[in-house]
């Protein structure tokens, strides 16, 4: 049983929600397509940085901030009430990384994922005050809903590149419950509306 904590903690760690936009975005500046092709690479590492430090640093830092200071409990956010304001600052600093990428002239692909970070990050808020939605399943529903819309759009085959994040999914969301942070019913809206936020979106600014 300690092994498998050992493991699930090990997962949930490393698929992170907080590491899943810059992830998003690595994989799609490494597919054969013309977004890969129309970026420089200084750009793409300007990108990169920007976003990490938006929606990765900057979060913890606030994370970190928040503890200190006794408005939250726990940095894990294992209380479902912790998590509030650590999602609103995380939608505000994904806004604001939407703003100004938006700014420059980018594929529209990289300001729809933004979009769609933002949405489901305030999807999550809302349903936080009266529910504990899986945020890890969320993301990880998001990236997936992602990379088949970016295969659709973009015609390109990433077919096993899809399965194997459906795969690291289950293996996250049982994680989750191994480790009594989530239900099942948690795990699976949460990876849900993750796929169908991010689906709907590219669909509906696709049409």
């Amino acid at each position: 049983m300690k092994l498998e904590q050992t493991i699930s903690r090990l997962f949930s760690s490393v698929f992170h929600p907080l590491v899943i936009p810059t992830l998003g975005l690595i994989i799609l500046f490494n597919l054969p397509t013309f977004v890969a092709f129309s970026i420089p690479d200084q750009a793409k590492r300007f990108i990169l940085l920007m976003v990490f430090i938006n929606t990765a640093l900057l979060p913890v830092l606030s994370i970190f901030l928040l503890k200190r200071t006794g408005i939250i409990k726990d940095v894990l956010l294992d209380d479902r009430s912790d998590r509030i304001i650590p999602l609103l600052m995380a939608s505000i600093f994904l806004f604001i990384t939407y703003y100004l990428l938006r700014r420059v002239n980018l594929p529209s692909i990289i300001y729809f994922y933004l979009m769609g970070a933002t949405l489901m990050v305030l999807a999550s808020l809302v349903i936080t005050f009266w529910w504990k939605i899986s945020i890890h399943m969320v993301s990880l529903g998001g990236i997936t809903g992602f990379l088949i819309s970016t295969a659709l759009l973009l015609n390109v085959n990433i077919s096993l590149l899809i399965i194997l994040v459906f795969l690291i999914s289950g293996m996250v969301g049982t994680s989750r419950v191994i480790l009594n942070s989530h239900n099942l019913s948690q795990v699976f809206a949460g990876y849900l509306m993750g796929v169908g936020i991010m689906l709907a979106l590219f669909f509906f600014l696709r049409a």
